[in-house]
C-alpha cells in the first residue's frame, strides 16, 4: 500500500480509494474576503446629517414645487426646512460630540409631523409634512444613537 503523505500513486484499486491527492491551488475554493469593518460613528453621523440637509432643502422648496394652497402655511415648511438644513450641515462639519443637535432635529421632525394635522389644509401639504417629519425624526435619532453607541463602548471610568 502506498503512503498518501509521500505523494506516491497507489498501485491497487483498494489503495486508490484510500488515497486522495492534495488539491491543486486552482481547485481550492477562493478565500472569503475579510469582513468589512462597521462604519465609524463619524461616518454614521455624517450620513444622517447629509440626508437631513437634503430633507431640509426639500422642505424649503416643497411649497413652490407642490403648489401649496393659500390656506397652507408654507412659511412653516420654509423656516423649519432652513433650520433642519443648517443643523444638518453644521452636524456634518462639526465634531461628532454635539449630539444635542441631533436631538433638536428630532424635536423639529416631531413638530413638522404634528403640524401636518394642525396647520395644513390640503392633502398634498399634509402628506409632505407627515413623510418629512418622520424622515427628519428618524435621521436625527440615527445620528444621536451613533454618538451614544460610540461613547458607550468606552466603558466606565477607572478610579486612580
Amino acid at each position: 500500500m502506498a503512503d498518501p503523505t509521500t505523494g506516491q500513486r497507489p498501485q491497487s484499486r483498494t489503495d486508490r480509494r484510500m488515497f486522495r491527492a492534495p488539491a491543486r491551488p486552482e481547485e481550492m475554493p477562493p478565500e472569503a474576503p475579510p469582513p468589512a469593518a462597521p462604519p465609524s460613528a463619524r461616518e454614521q453621523v455624517s450620513t444622517a446629517a447629509g440626508l437631513n440637509v437634503l430633507a431640509g432643502i426639500w422642505l424649503i422648496i416643497a411649497p413652490f414645487v407642490l403648489g401649496y394652497g393659500n390656506g397652507d402655511p408654507y412659511w412653516n415648511d420654509i423656516v423649519f426646512g432652513a433650520i433642519v438644513a443648517l443643523i444638518g450641515a453644521s452636524r456634518m462639519v462639526l465634531s461628532v460630540r454635539h449630539a444635542w443637535m441631533s436631538w433638536l432635529n428630532m424635536i423639529i421632525g416631531a413638530w413638522i409631523f404634528a403640524s401636518a394635522f394642525w396647520l395644513d389644509q390640503t392633502a398634498r401639504a399634509g402628506w409632505n409634512d407627515v413623510i418629512l417629519g418622520i424622515i427628519v425624526f428618524l435621521l436625527g435619532g440615527a445620528a444621536a444613537s451613533a454618538v451614544g453607541a460610540r461613547f458607550a463602548d468606552r466603558g466606565t471610568p477607572r478610579a486612580i
